[in-house]
């Protein structure tokens, strides 16, 4: 090779790899300040495609170093023993905290890691003759809103040791509700006692003595704080049979017949169960307590549901008909350019918003559910795909499902057509605090002007500079709230917003806009 052309080759531009960064930082008690040791540290890339998790330990004074990382944008997570684990910028656990963002060669020193002590709730369990009961499966649940309405969903579980005794560590600031059961005998058990009459039988019982979760009281426990003395005695009812007949029951094998709590069914682990006894579909329940209940029994492709009041005397002569459920289809259409791959997309459609009818990934009709009973049912689209493309409509036939839900009647073919497009747009800017400094950690809420739309909603947080963006954004009427520290999800209680609603910045977003909208700390109604 000639000099010249190895000169003129030498001063070609190099595609030199970006400029390694790292970060620094303490940890720290959040209620005290003391520097903590063995904290074990995770900084997980938001994109897991272009790099790997990097993990390190802090020292003896709390201090910590991460050193050779990509640059990027990274979620910072720390957890301890005796702590919650949180992110950085958290003001609570379950809240995403500060987005870190590391430009090409830059070294950022300095964060301050706060964790939070951990609370706990323990207590003892007895039955009706004050001894200690053995293998009672407590449940803590809490307030939650789905689709605008109350409920306490159960959030943890455990059993009772020898001494009637549980404990449940790890536990953020809030309320909390305790529910507890009798131990489940399986549910492959028929009671033959020769005893046919009423009976009493221990029942669920709900902190700190009801029957119903709607009369049970909330425990509020604050940071770091160990609430014991939580102690529930089991309630005793005269207890009934319910009993009947499936109807179209196969003529082989059996049918799994369950009796489900319906008012408590968030804080119920335990339902009701009963095979039928015979080829005639015969089942009886014994030992069931005064209440509303629904009953539910499925066999191949069949399904059938009954609602059931108990209430002074057995309940006899159900009848439970099997009939075909409904084939739910979803196809999709595509407006703008780009081809969505649907492998990163899931779907759910569900009645109670803990079970329902899933997608299957690898599975060829994994966006079809079968055999679905009557009901009405919310979809929810989730993934990584709703990064890039927001779901402008699904609609079965005139029916906007998304506003609307989807109403299931019996046996046929429905088919939902959902549009996914491209042309969203997005947005950003930064939060700042009356002193006009940026907040990190910040909780931002996008709501739309159509509350019904749930999928519309959308939430981030600020990152470590107070910088918050958005992206896929379908194109319409919103408002904007900022909050310093807030409740995940509390937003899905109307009368929490209906609060804030003066203090939401209205925007109107065109197709693939990209405005910048700085924002300010909403502040409580009371500290108006």
């Amino acid at each position: 090779m000639s000099p010249p052309l190895l000169l003129a080759l030498l001063l070609l531009p190099q595609d030199h790899p970006p400029e390694k960064c790292s970060l620094s930082g303490t940890v720290v008690d959040s209620v005290t300040g003391e520097a903590l040791n063995k904290v074990e540290l995770r900084l997980e890339p938001l994109d897991r495609q272009t790099t790997h998790v990097a993990v390190t330990k802090s020292d003896a004074e709390g201090r910590f170093a991460l050193m050779d990382l990509d640059p990027g944008s990274y979620r910072l997570t720390g957890k301890r023993n005796g702590y919650l684990e949180m992110s950085y910028g958290a003001h609570r656990p379950g809240s995403d905290g500060s987005v870190v963002r590391l430009a090409a060669g830059q070294s950022l020193d300095g964060l301050n890691f706060k964790l939070m002590p951990s609370a706990v709730i323990a207590g003892t369990v007895r039955d009706s003759d004050g001894e200690p009961l053995e293998g009672a499966h407590v449940s803590l649940g809490r307030l939650t809103y789905e689709y605008g309405k109350p409920r306490v969903e159960g959030s943890d579980s455990t059993e009772t040791d020898d001494r009637g005794e549980y404990r449940f560590p790890r536990l953020a600031p809030g309320k909390y509700y305790v529910g507890v059961e009798p131990e489940s005998h399986g549910w492959d058990q028929v009671d033959h006692s020769a005893n046919a009459g009423p009976m009493e039988a221990a029942a669920p019982t709900f902190y700190p003595g009801a029957a119903d979760m709607a009369l049970a009281a909330p425990i509020e426990v604050f940071t770091g704080r160990h609430v014991t003395g939580v102690d529930v005695t089991l309630l005793r009812f005269r207890v009934l049979r319910v009993s009947g007949r499936v109807v179209n029951a196969p003529p082989a094998g059996r049918v799994t017949v369950v009796l489900l709590d319906a008012k408590n069914a968030g804080m119920r682990d335990y339902d009701l169960r009963t095979p039928t006894k015979n080829g005639a579909g015969d089942f009886e329940f014994r030992g069931v307590p005064p209440g509303s209940y629904e009953l539910t029994a499925s066999g191949p492709s069949l399904e059938g549901r009954a609602s059931v009041a108990v209430g002074a005397s057995d309940v006899e002569g159900v009848r439970l008909a099997l009939a075909p459920g409904a084939e739910v289809k979803l196809r999709f259409v595509t407006e703008g350019a780009g081809k969505p791959d649907l492998s990163r997309l899931g779907f759910f459609l569900t009645a109670n918003g803990r079970s329902g009818f899933a997608s299957m990934p690898g599975v060829a009709e994994r966006f079809t559910a079968k055999n679905v009973p009557p009901g009405h049912y919310a979809l929810k689209l989730s993934g990584s795909l709703l990064r890039e493309f927001y779901v402008k409509s699904a609609r079965a036939r005139e029916t906007d499902v998304l506003a609307d839900g989807l109403t299931v009647t019996g046996p046929g073919t429905i088919e939902i057509e959902i549009a996914l497009a491209s042309d969203g747009g997005a947005m950003g800017g930064v939060v700042r605090d009356k002193s006009q400094q940026p907040v990190p950690g910040a909780t931002i809420l996008l709501a739309p002007d159509q509350r019904l739309r749930a999928d519309l909603f959308k939430s981030t947080t600020s990152d470590q500079n107070g910088h918050y963006e958005f992206a896929a954004i379908a194109p319409g009427d919103y408002k904007l709230f900022a909050w310093e520290d807030v409740e995940p999800d509390a937003w899905n209680d109307p009368d929490f917003l209906g609060d804030y609603e003066k203090q939401g910045e209205k925007m109107a977003l065109e197709p693939k806009e990209r405005p910048t909208v700085n924002l300010h700390l909403a502040t409580r109604p009371d500290a108006q």
